[in-house]
């Protein structure tokens, strides 16, 4: 490796050492445990912060001003004809690079024009900035004749230079060579690239050719990185389309390796990179903290986006599909950040989702149908019209947060950027908008159809109007929520921008802000804000390369944790200056700062001063090791899990296989499938050896399996259950109850889908009589009333008290007729009179007239709701609330909701339904799932998600609209050419799409027409947790935000953790939604950490274990090791299965109590344990068949405390309302308890 080389004095720099007793502590650590000398940091103090106070926080500053001027007109013809495709697509924008080329401390600025000469500008201070682009020698070949015909030209008035030869795109500052000067790499289309060597005197000298870099190509932009850790950079290109006519598939990209004298060598195929692409960015993204660079390619279109992990031999594996949940559909550019300050990067790509009805509907929304035929059975990340925001679990896969976080859609977008622009401690978001053309509206394009040539059609095009949009800024309010506030802080220049760059101009601390226009000359913006400390910290490598890119440097300060990667290529055709930005807020002092090294060395620095300027170099003695270095302590590989994935080794890792029906063969305008919504779980002994065993209900291609549980835990299918059922229904709700009485608990499995027509008998559930040993036989047909329920839920109780469960069977909606309202049931257990079963008799309409017609049910529980002994119901409803009926000591059942808090809630797609006592008063709580906030829908009073369902066609069957407001006007969900589909008319009256989407719903159907149709509304979209309240009311309160991540499915509660608190896990998403909607699968399942007052904090995946991508659905508790830890069994529609083992109570006491009901009811089902600690504290449990999602859970309850609160007796509230109390022995980790 060339010695380092020196770095020119600067007069400015004023070196002092760091603390409070201006003594700098500094600990420095390799991981091979050689101890390095002391290297110290120069410390540099900030400028004094420029800008006037007041006003915008950005400043816009005029080139005459600063004396940046390019031009950048696009000037070549061709590309509104035989270039057409290639520029639209790949070629059309251009970056901004920032640098120091000249190491005088002052970030220097290169700007791409597309057609005419680029220029470097070296900054004077003082927001001054000199063209220096022919001095430096940066003309571009043939422009030295180029500009002599310009000055000819210019002489006799005929205006500019003809353009360039080649289109340049993106530029990258990047010490290729490691002599401590920054050298410059720009990207052409169809011409060699060029790379310009910095001589160390202001100078360059272009060695592309001499250095194997001259690739002739559709180049995008270069991201420069020491993928191997040689301390050499490395390069990967990524390139776009480079002749739409025959190849309109793209090209393929570049890795290129450093050879150690700044020689490059085309590695591509041997590194794995494959594929050819239409790459709009490429991010180097250490997405699992294993200290080696991984990378992200953004490609446009359908072509897929890709992750290659880098395998730490010079070799890549794309791992997207196992990594990320979904990808944009035409993805732009890329940038990456820790955005929620937990010491992990996450990554944004930008889409072109737009932020108005009228734009989507002027063209996205037509793209957006087609994804309607798209093949849901193709394997991989599916792709979504929208952005992505990917949070970093520390588990090697990532949530998915755009919607939560309010950043789904910022239209056409190109270069997203994370920086702190307001230096309060988080990552701010911004980004360039605006197209050359709306080359996706629809009426434009009818009319380039409707051209007599494709010549004509390309004028047309041309003739258009550019699509101006505004630049959007997003403040980082925290916990995964941003807000707009380009207006306030100056950012929301109108027009057409590309690149962008952040970086510290005038040395103040705060960052400043360049961007590339269309037809007009570069932004440039200054940050006047006036809060918040910061530090800017500047890397030397020297085993490392020199400017220590990839290098992640974390700080901890009294607000908590901040990390940065310090990345080149970022946001769309830029490059950064390899320095890094902390904000800081109010923090005046850094408590420790960590750099992890390229090489694998690590320094830490205790107590820095805020508001200044760190350069630190990497100690050259440092031997480094080949442990992984990731940039916390809390990584995967330190963390120790609370649970842990036992599928295979207890049986448990099965199939639930499933046939996808085309959406085009549903109800027409579905929202989400009806179809997809099993397979369900119950857990019960069903051999009668005092084991639980587990029914697996059946989906479309496996039948329903019980598995039989061992003495060694683990679990064996047994063949001769007899409790298949034929196809084409699935099974919905299993509950596993001794129905007759005999001791044994039998099946009743209910039936669901959509496939068949309403009423038709395949909808009757079946009733399997347990011989005792687990083998079933249909009972007689007599048993249950005729009751075809496409069903959503089932629960069982003894709701009259006569020793005999009852059943209530929700019904999920009516096939074909969706929202309209079916017909639920609740059965009486008729018991047995001389000897002989009488089955179930229906006493709805004796009972509970109400429950008949209640809505369309998703989730039930039977529940002492009122705590008065008699269980009570409580229905979670699609388009409706949680309702809540009371048992009147077994004589009726009185809707109760809104007496008791239930309906305050609101109107919502509640999902799910279970208990405990979270708020510590000895009264059970109930929690709720719904669809959360990460999806496209909003509803709140004022503006509700709106279904309607009545004659909108001309003839036929009635149909759905969707709709929703925006800005007090209510809009439809669906294009004019979805409607088109079944209303052909719609064509006749809108016969010009952009008068279509300026329509509301009204405009478009008739106000008449929507009154008449039966309406929904849905308020709240929130999961949240019903709390009891002295008074005997409920109130709701909403889940923390990464609960909303995701639908929650199924659901359990309980102490987990065994603090002595009641906790809630839940498994999330949904593939339900039409491919239009896109899957609802940001989450990977949520532990939420109880706090017994009735608050809850997230428990991440790292921590717990818990990682469960895919359509989860039923969830179930068991005890799979026979004592007081509660685990879980999970289901997945059309994917395995899985097991979690709980390790989390350690010493502390944890018990598991098995009642023994009476005759009747043997698992005691409805009965309370109320179990008293040592300090008087008190946790309560149910034992209930039937909860969550399509579950039933062991009818044992856990219950556990902490050390110092050992557990003295439980309390028993039986089902008839008896009561015992039971001492519990000291050490006990099983409890087993008999009815009175």
């Amino acid at each position: 490796m060339p010695a380092f080389a020196s770095y020119p004095d600067r007069a400015r720099v004023v070196a002092r050492r760091l603390s409070d007793a201006g003594r700098l502590i500094v600990l420095i650590a390799a991981v091979s445990g050689v101890r390095a000398a002391t290297t110290e940091p120069i410390a540099e103090p900030l400028a004094p912060r420029s800008g006037p106070r007041g006003g915008t926080m950005f400043a816009s500053l005029p080139p005459e001003q600063t004396g940046v001027v390019v031009a950048n007109n696009y000037a070549d013809p061709k590309m509104w004809w035989e270039r057409r495709e290639e520029f639209k697509f790949g070629a059309v924008g251009t970056g901004v690079a920032v640098g120091d080329y000249d190491n005088d401390g002052r970030p220097d600025l290169f700007v791409v024009s597309k057609t005419e000469t680029s220029k470097l500008f070296r900054n004077l201070g003082g927001w001054k900035f000199e063209d220096v682009t022919e001095r430096a020698g940066l003309l571009p070949p043939k422009s030295v004749l180029a500009e002599g015909v310009a000055w000819l030209k210019r002489s006799v008035g005929q205006g500019d230079a003809p353009p360039d030869e080649a289109w340049k795109q993106g530029a990258t500052w990047a010490d290729v060579n490691n002599d401590g000067w920054l050298d410059l790499y720009v990207c052409r289309f169809n011409a060699p690239n060029l790379l310009y060597v910095n001589q160390r005197d202001g100078t360059f000298k272009e060695e592309a050719a001499a250095r194997g870099l001259a690739i002739v190509d559709a180049s995008g932009m270069a991201a420069f990185c020491d993928y191997d850790r040689d301390g050499w950079l490395d390069v990967y290109v990524y390139t776009n389309i480079l002749d739409g006519q025959t190849k309109p598939s793209g090209q393929r990209d570049y890795l290129f390796h450093n050879a150690g004298d700044g020689k490059f060598v085309d590695v591509t195929e041997r590194a794995g990179i494959i594929g050819e692409n239409q790459a709009h960015s490429a991010t180097w993204w250490d997405y699992d903290q294993d200290g080696w660079p991984d990378l992200y390619v953004a490609n446009d279109f359908a072509v897929p986006d890709s992750l290659y992990h880098n395998n730490r031999d010079g070799t890549f594996t794309n791992r997207l599909d196992a990594v990320v949940p979904h990808t944009p559909h035409s993805s732009m550019g890329s940038d990456l950040g820790d955005v929620n300050n937990d010491g992990r990067l996450d990554l944004f790509v930008a889409d072109m989702a737009t932020t108005s009805h009228a734009a989507d509907m002027r063209g996205m929304a037509k793209i957006r149908s087609l994804l309607t035929g798209m093949d849901e059975s193709a394997a991989g990340a599916p792709q979504t019209m929208r952005n992505v925001l990917y949070v970093n679990t520390g588990t090697g896969r990532m949530l998915e947060a755009a919607h939560l976080a309010g950043l789904e859609a910022t239209d056409w977008t190109w270069s997203p950027r994370f920086e702190d622009l307001d230096n309060d401690g988080r990552l701010d978001l911004y980004v360039t908008n605006g197209m050359v053309r709306e080359l996706h509206n629809v009426d434009l394009n009818q009319r380039m159809s409707a051209s007599e040539s494709l010549a004509e059609g390309a004028r047309v095009m041309k003739a258009s109007p550019v699509l101006v949009e505004t630049n959007l800024a997003f403040r980082n309010l925290g916990d995964l929520q941003f807000v707009p506030v380009g207006p306030e802080w100056g950012l929301d220049r109108k027009g057409v921008s590309f690149g962008s760059v952040l970086a510290d101009f005038d040395g103040d601390g705060d960052l400043d802000l360049v961007y590339g226009n269309y037809l007009e000359g570069p932004s440039v913006l200054r940050n006047d804000s006036a809060d918040g400390h910061r530090l800017i910290v500047a890397l030397r490598g020297t085993r490392s390369n020199r400017f220590g890119v990839g290098a992640v440097v974390q700080i901890e300060t009294a607000a908590g944790r901040q990390v940065r990667q310090l990345v080149l290529a970022r946001g769309y055709n830029s490059s950064s200056e390899p320095i890094l930005h902390f904000g800081l807020g109010d923090d005046a002092i850094v408590q420790r700062l960590t750099v992890n090294w390229p090489s694998g060395a690590v320094q830490r620095f205790e107590r820095v001063k805020a508001d200044q300027r760190l350069t630190i170099t990497e100690p050259a003695d440092v031997v480094a090791g080949v442990a992984d270095i990731g940039p916390d302590s809390t990584s995967q590989a330190k963390t120790d899990k609370t649970f842990a994935d036992v599928s295979a080794e207890i049986g448990f890792a099965l199939e639930a296989r499933e046939e996808t029906i085309p959406v085009t063969s549903e109800q027409p305008f579905l929202p989400l499938r009806l179809n997809r919504r099993g397979p369900s779980l119950a857990v019960a002994d069903l051999t009668g050896d005092g084991r639980d065993d587990v029914v697996l209900g059946g989906t479309t291609r496996d039948a329903a399996r019980l598995l039989v549980g061992g003495a060694d835990g683990k679990f064996v299918e047994a063949k001769t259950a007899n409790i298949a059922a034929p196809p084409p229904l699935v099974d919905g709700p299993v509950l596993a109850i001794d129905v007759n009485g005999d001791g044994a608990n039998d099946l009743l499995l209910t039936r669901s889908g959509t496939t068949r027509p309403a009423g038709a008998a395949d909808y009757q559930p079946r009733l399997l009589l347990n011989n005792g040993q687990g083998v079933f036989l249909a009972a007689d047909a007599t048993a249950l009333p005729v009751l075809p329920i496409n069903a959503g839920a089932a629960v069982a109780a003894d709701f009259d008290r006569d020793g005999q469960l009852d059943v209530f069977l929700g019904a999920r909606s009516i096939p074909g007729q969706y929202p309209l309202t079916p017909q639920s049931a609740l059965l009486r257990n008729r018991g047995s009179v001389g000897g002989g079963w009488q089955g179930f008799a229906d006493v709805t309409d004796a009972w509970a007239p109400g429950l008949k017609e209640i809505g369309m049910v998703t989730s039930a529980l039977a529940t002492d709701v009122d705590d008065d002994g008699w269980i009570d119901l409580l229905v979670a409803l699609d388009w409706g609330p949680v309702k809540c009926f009371r048992n009147d000591a077994g004589r009726r059942f009185d809707d109760g909701s809104e007496r008791l808090g239930f309906a305050a809630a609101g109107a919502g797609w509640w999902t799910s339904l279970t208990a405990a006592d979270f708020n510590g008063d000895g009264r059970l709580d109930y929690v709720v799932g719904n669809v959360g906030l990460n999806t496209p829908y909003r509803a709140t009073a004022e503006a509700p998600a709106r279904l309607f369902y009545g004659a909108f066609a001309e003839s036929g069957p009635p149909l759905l609209l969707e709709g929703y407001y925006e800005e007090g006007r209510l809009y439809p969900r669906r294009s004019r050419n979805e409607f088109a589909t079944r209303i052909p008319s719609i064509m006749r009256r809108f016969p010009r799409n952009d008068v279509y989407a300026r329509a509301t719903l009204g405009e478009i159907f008739g106000e008449e027409r929507l009154q008449a149709a039966r309406s929904f509304a849905a308020t709240e979209l929130r999961s949240g947790v019903f709390l009891s309240q002295p008074d005997g009311r409920f109130r709701f309160a909403p889940l923390p935000r990464l609960a909303q991540i995701a639908p929650l499915q199924g659901m359990v509660a309980g102490d987990f953790d065994g603090d002595g608190h009641a906790d809630i896990y839940a498994v999330q998403n949904s593939y339900a939604p039409v491919p239009l909607v896109g899957r609802f699968d940001g989450g990977l399942s949520q532990l939420l950490r109880g706090d017994g007052r009735g608050g809850f904090v997230t428990v991440s995946q790292a921590e717990s274990g818990l990682i469960v991508p895919g359509d989860a659905k039923a969830l179930a508790l068991i005890g799979l090791r026979g004592g007081g830890r509660p685990d879980f069994l999970i289901t997945r529609n059309n994917t395995a299965t899985l097991a979690f083992r709980n390790s989390s109570v350690g010493g502390r006491h944890a018990i598991a109590v098995r009642l023994r009901g009476p005759v009747g009811n043997p698992a005691a089902i409805g009965a309370r344990v109320t179990a008293e600690l040592a300090k008087g504290a008190r946790q309560i449990a149910e034992v209930h068949a039937g909860e969550g999602w399509l579950s039933q859970s062991t009818a044992t309850l856990f219950l556990a405390s902490p050390d110092d609160q050992p557990l003295r007796r439980v309390q028993v509230r039986w089902p008839s309302g008896a009561s015992s109390t039971h001492e519990v022995e000291p050490g006990a980790t099983t409890l087993t308890i008999s009815a009175p």
